[in-house]
């Protein structure tokens, strides 16, 4: 190709080139256009591929994407997700929009949380699903090798024995069943009435002899001491008993031992410095835990007087500590100080309440006042403030080294509530009781760390019903709990509520403060329950300690809960358990049974069975009803409820394990005790079971293709019309029938119209006898037969249309159509 050529191609394409536009031509030389290329590159370069493909895209569909980041850019986030501004008091309108910013973000992050804790937990089950198919399908893989697999390992069985003497399955545990078997002893020995011990004392000596753990034993050592009260009543309110001084000094009685066996074993510890010598009296007791506690000078500090190198004030503490005022006075004697405190120690210990008494009392008050703010000795202004119940707000925290210390200094400053003295700020049981229940508290105890020592400190201070209900909280102490219940109620010492619907604890207005009330039948029905399925016996032997509670109804707490368990669990094995074995001369009379044994006026099984009879029916199970009422005797309830049955069921054919089948055995024994107590049921409920029970005969003739006799059964008992004459007699004979009967009608009507129209269809395809009305009848008697029958079949449906009972429509169609082809 020449150069000419080449000029002419390149002015041929630079027409080609040309638009129509009337735009100028742009003329560049190379260097600009390798400019311009390098330029472009570099940009492109710069911003990515992305963003122009981005660019690309987006302009391919019309958007603006330079105008969009410019909107974008414009956005600010600040207004929904940042502290929004302060602002001024004054400020209505910003405060409203503050407040209405605010809540929108709380929906907003409230939500977000929601939505995140709920993809949480779905994201869980989710894995935990998998997790549980993946090792349902790894153990479904365990699957052991075949013989085959291994033919030459010989597979060795392991032998298995049993024991001689299986035990059966129980819910109870080691320690329910010692408690019950005391139960049960106990119980025995009331049905006979026979002597038997207190059961707070045979428990408490079953926890010490047979409980591995020091702190039951303590708790029911405790329990023990406190209700060994000899001032108690049964005809008052055991809460009201439990505010009288007895408790208060029992309670003090019980932290001096403790405190005397404590002085003893520190004694023993250091006897080379004791020195107690041979006598065993509190006077040389304290001498000897003096002489250890304070065997260092440091310890006698800020201590005034000395009593044979001893201090005194502590020998006097000390003395009452242990609960010897003999002792404390004796050792004011030998030292010949305070000769004022020494005389009212004297009338005290002797009993006197006097004017002398109280005119000396109010002497060492003002004398304590004035003289022992500054005192340093501490022992002698506990032993004034224990002597004089006053200053209560001194905690002496020198003295206190445990709870029982706390306690007994609280107890010996009591005053009863008639002679506190409102001139001073004197301690009352109540007020005791609330500063231990309320102001202090499971928290202050920690007690659900020490629950032995916030159940003590209950039960010194009188709250029973408080201390027991903290207990049975938790399952480990709950069996302790209930006994200790138990045993409070025999010995009429355990509040209780007027209702045992109440709450398991509770309180009355009349009743003091703090005080409570435990509702024990709650509590031993919530015990018993875990266990009365496998040991029935054992759970009938609780309920039987509850039989002195009524239920709102008026029915014993025995045969209420009683009735409970066996509805909830009725077959043959438990009525068997319960009522003994069925007498095989009489169907009425069952010997054995648990509740023999607890037969008393308000309870008997005859009427238990009949409470429980009656809840079965009210939940529908009739059956199970039925035998109840059979043990119950009640006879005419048998006869209700098997009509009832009856009614809904005589007219099925029969068949193996039916209903229908199980209440031809029923009506089978019933019908043997009619014959002998027939007198006890309602003669018009006999007259509705006895043509049921025909009916069930009928009906079983007539599935069974005998016409015939299910016919005269019908006929003889004058319930269906064999004429239309016979219709207004039909009529008035069911009215004397209950509804059961009643309900049946339309069935046997349908049954008797079936076994017509067949008779009517043999007769008429005959040409000689074929009728059951006589066998010499001949082709000139044929039509009266069906004459007859066709007057069968009218007195059906004019009976049907006489009854007062609202016929099924698909009943009067059928029988009016069996009418019209008889024709």
């Amino acid at each position: 190709m020449d150069l000419v050529e080449l000029l002419q191609q390149a002015q041929r394409l630079t027409n080609e080139t040309k638009m129509d536009t009337e735009m100028p031509g742009v003329e560049r030389t190379m260097s600009q256009v390798l400019q311009a290329t390098q330029e472009l590159h570099s940009r492109v370069t710069q911003t990515g591929t992305n963003d122009l493909q981005a660019h690309i895209l987006l302009g391919s569909k019309g958007v603006d994407l330079p105008r969009l980041t410019q909107k974008l850019e414009t956005l600010s986030a600040r207004q929904s997700f940042e502290p929004l501004d302060p602002v001024t008091d004054t400020d209505v309108q910003g405060y409203l929009k503050n407040e209405r910013e605010n809540a929108i973000l709380s929906v907003i992050e409230e939500t977000n949380r929601s939505i995140f804790e709920c993809v949480n937990r779905q994201k869980w089950r989710c894995v935990y699903a998998e997790w549980g198919e993946d090792k349902e399908a790894l153990l479904n893989a365990l699957v052991g090798p075949s013989q085959q697999d291994f033919p030459g390992v010989q597979r060795q069985m392991v032998p298995t024995s049993m024991a001689d003497e299986p035990t059966p399955f129980t819910r109870m545990t080691a320690i329910q069943q010692l408690y019950a078997k005391h139960i049960t002893a106990y119980n025995e020995s009331v049905i006979q009435g026979t002597q038997h011990p207190k059961l707070v004392s045979t428990l408490s000596k079953l926890a010490a002899d047979s409980f591995d753990d020091p702190q039951v034993s303590e708790m029911w050592s405790v329990l023990e001491f406190m209700s060994a009260v000899s001032q108690v009543t049964r005809s008052n309110d055991p809460i009201k008993n439990r505010q009288s001084p007895e408790f208060v000094q029992q309670a003090r009685t019980y932290l001096e031992l403790r405190y005397k066996t404590y002085m003893n074993r520190v004694i023993e510890k250091n006897l080379a410095l004791a020195r107690r010598g041979g006598i065993p009296d509190v006077y040389h007791l304290v001498s000897s835990y003096v002489a250890v506690t304070f065997q260092k000078p440091q310890s006698l500090y800020g201590l005034l007087d000395v009593n044979n190198g001893r201090p005194l004030w502590p020998l006097v503490y000390y003395s009452l500590r242990s609960g010897d005022m003999g002792a404390a006075i004796r050792y004011l004697k030998e030292s010949g100080t305070c000769p004022d405190l020494v005389k009212l120690m004297t009338l005290q210990k002797m009993g006197s309440n006097d004017t002398s008494t109280a005119k000396l009392e109010g002497q060492l008050k003002l004398e304590y006042s004035s003289n022992m703010n500054d005192c340093t000795d501490s022992y002698k202004r506990a032993v004034f403030v224990i002597m004089l119940a006053c200053d209560t707000h001194d905690s002496h925290g020198e003295l206190l080294s445990s709870i029982d210390d706390f306690l007994w200094i609280q107890l010996s400053t009591l005053r009863v509530e008639g002679k506190r003295d409102y001139n001073n700020d004197q301690l009352t049981y109540s007020d005791l009781q609330m500063l231990i229940l309320e102001k202090y508290g499971e928290n202050y105890f920690n007690a659900r760390e020490k629950a032995p020592l916030y159940f003590q400190v209950l039960t010194l201070t009188g709250q029973f019903e408080s201390a027991l209900e903290f207990l049975a909280r938790t399952e480990i102490n709950r069996p302790h709990a209930v006994h200790m219940a138990i045993a409070l109620n025999e010995l009429a010492m355990l509040g209780s509520p007027r209702s045992i619907s109440e709450p398991l604890l509770s309180s009355e207005s009349n009743d003091p403060k703090p005080m409570k009330r435990l509702n024990l039948v709650r509590l031993a029905i919530m015990y018993a329950k875990c266990f009365e399925q496998t040991d029935t016996e054992q759970a009938l032997q609780y309920y039987y300690l509850l039989r002195d509670f009524k239920c709102e109804d008026g029915i014993n707490a025995l045969l209420s809960c009683a009735s409970d368990l066996i509805v909830e669990n009725c077959d043959a094995k438990m009525l068997e358990l319960v009522f003994g074995v069925e007498d095989e001369h009489n169907s009425f009379r069952r010997s054995g049974g648990i509740i023999e044994k607890f037969h008393t006026a308000d309870c008997d099984k005859y009427l238990l069975a009949d409470m429980v009879g009656d809840e079965l029916s009210k939940r529908s199970n009739y059956e199970s009803a039925i035998a109840l009422f059979f043990i119950a005797g009640q006879l005419e309830k048998v006869v209700r409820l098997v009509c009832s049955l009856l009614s809904q069921v005589v007219h099925q054919p029969a068949r193996e394990g039916s209903i229908r089948e199980r209440l031809g055995v029923i009506t089978a024994r019933l019908d043997t005790a009619l014959v002998e107590r027939k007198k006890d049921v309602d003669p018009h409920l006999i007259v509705t079971y006895t043509m049921l029970a025909q009916l069930m005969e009928f009906f079983d003739h007539y599935h069974a293709g005998a016409s015939g006799l299910a016919a005269e059964i019908v006929t003889q008992n004058h319930i269906i019309p064999t004429s239309p004459l016979e219709v207004d007699e039909c009529v008035i004979n069911l009215k004397y029938m209950g509804p059961e009967v009643i309900k049946v009608l339309p069935d046997v009507l349908l049954a008797s119209m079936n076994i017509v129209y067949e008779e009517y269809v043999n007769i008429r395809g005959t040409t000689g006898s074929g009728s059951v009305y006589g066998d010499d009848s001949k082709s000139d008697n044929k039509d009266s037969v069906l004459a007859h029958l066709r007057g069968r079949a009218k007195a059906l449906t004019n009976l049907a249309a006489c009854v007062s009972y609202r016929m099924p429509a698909t009943t009067n169609q059928r029988l009016v159509q069996l009418e019209i082809l008889m024709h």
